[in-house]
């Protein structure tokens, strides 16, 4: 777990949060400084499901264009106006001042699998910029044949994956990294290890 989460949440839920995800800080880091290698002042930037993220992003740099779609609403302590409740299991039901405005979506699904993937990929849809939009995925390499069958077309899509490398501690699935743009194999290519 992350030290810039553990400084803004309540030690239940970072003793809770830390056996469900585990970021580093470092690998925390090198994945906010690769996001903030694609934005400018005024990117709109959604975290769907990915707090951790989220923190360490606006940590290194604050984007008031960024924004927080979690389920769990003790995450809104972090940051109540950027936090926007959000639920796999009512996809359409987001905030009608998000449709057509995310130029990047940054998403961790919780679960490996595909019925998890088309909640979120019906909720992408709407609220990606129809021009600008992509997204930034990390998931397990387990799921990579419904990455490639759901993510299919722009602005979601396809996937290609990027030059972050994923380590993880205490996950048995090796995890990786893609992005729905031309070039974004490139995206960490200093090269970046990102450790879950």
């Amino acid at each position: 777990m992350d030290a810039l989460c553990v400084q803004l949440m309540p030690s239940g839920l970072v003793q809770q949060f830390s056996v469900n995800k585990g970021y580093t800080e470092e690998a925390a880091n090198r994945l906010a400084k690769s996001i903030h290698s694609l934005c400018v002042p005024s990117t709109k930037v959604a975290f769907m499901c990915c707090p951790t993220a989220f923190v360490a992003f606006q940590h290194m740099k604050r984007l008031d264009g960024a924004v927080l779609l979690e389920y769990d609403q003790r995450f809104a302590i972090l940051s109540p106006k950027q936090f926007v409740p959000y639920d796999l299991d009512e996809p359409d039901q987001f905030p009608e001042s998000l449709r057509g405005t995310i130029e990047l979506a940054v998403v961790d699904p919780p679960f490996l699998n595909e019925v998890t993937n088309v909640k979120l990929v019906q909720t992408l849809r709407p609220i990606l910029h129809p021009t600008k939009g992509r997204v930034i995925l990390i998931t397990s390499t387990s799921v990579e044949d419904v990455i490639h069958k759901l993510y299919d077309s722009f602005p979601i899509g396809p996937m290609r994956k990027t030059s972050i490398v994923v380590e993880h501690g205490k996950l048995v699935n090796d995890f990786a990294c893609w992005g729905s743009w031309h070039g974004a194999e490139d995206l960490g290519n200093e090269p970046h290890k990102f450790a879950l």
